[in-house]
């Protein structure tokens, strides 16, 4: 049996990349294409003695004994096998990122459909952005959206927005700049349950919208809003009063 060419990377086979090269992205693998083809060119240089395109690698590899520059066209050679492997696995990526991607891109779109039947967080009046805000209080007790943020942590957050700014740019009063505040919770609120049902852990979308449902039944049924968290409500009430009157609210 002949043995083995040296320059023939036969231990790289495609089950070593794809146990390698599981965590690692197409970008990943056609950068280290770019360094192996790099290497291997200026090896060539090296073994090929001087011409035009060598430069001062080919005018050192002159001075190299034959046995040596053979060597080194070897490595080229092996590095060009190394690189075949790369490019099959990264190849491989392209095609199951983007098979990935359409996955993801008709879940993104189904979750927008289900959320926005579900959830159309009207914003018309006063009364709507204060439920608007008791709605984002107990999802997130719930831990379906803005998980980051502890309870406490958002009514705080929500509670900061009353302060009166500085200067007032761009509103024509205070009342309209804080309601603005819990008019872009609207966007937020229906991005955030976007996401969550949309993610996929091998379920369908449907399946986690009524997973989602059922945690904020759960949080509703055992938890009642903290007096911190009234106190943020009744507080928006007094600061959203003015438009609220104006409305005939």
């Amino acid at each position: 049996m002949a043995k083995p060419s040296i320059t023939e990377a036969r231990g790289i086979t495609p089950e070593v990349m794809q146990k390698l090269n599981q965590y690692r992205s197409s970008k990943d693998l056609r950068g280290i294409q770019t360094k192996l083809t790099g290497t291997a060119r200026e090896l060539r240089k090296l073994s090929n003695g001087w011409n035009t395109a060598s430069g001062l690698l080919g005018r050192l590899g002159e001075h190299l004994t034959a046995e040596q520059r053979q060597l080194l066209n070897d490595a080229a050679h092996l590095i060009d096998s190394v690189n075949t492997q790369v490019e099959h696995a990264k190849e491989k990526h392209v095609r199951s990122e983007k098979a990935s991607k359409r996955r993801q891109d008709a879940r993104n779109a189904r979750a927008k459909q289900l959320i926005a039947a579900e959830y159309p967080f009207p914003t018309d009046s006063m009364g709507d952005l204060l439920t608007l805000l008791k709605t984002a209080l107990i999802f997130n007790r719930a831990r379906v959206y803005d998980s980051l943020y502890s309870p406490n942590e958002l009514n705080h957050r929500y509670r900061k927005f009353l302060q009166e700014p500085a200067r007032l740019v761009g509103w024509k009063n205070l009342t309209e700049y804080r309601a603005s505040h819990l008019s872009s919770l609207r966007w937020e609120l229906i991005s955030g349950l976007n996401s969550e049902i949309a993610y996929n852990d091998g379920s369908e979308v449907e399946d986690r919208l009524k997973a989602l449902q059922e945690k904020v039944r759960e949080a509703q049924i055992h938890f009642e809003l903290t007096v911190e968290e009234q106190e943020t409500l009744r507080l928006w009430t007094e600061a959203l009063a003015p438009a609220a009157t104006a409305e005939g609210i």
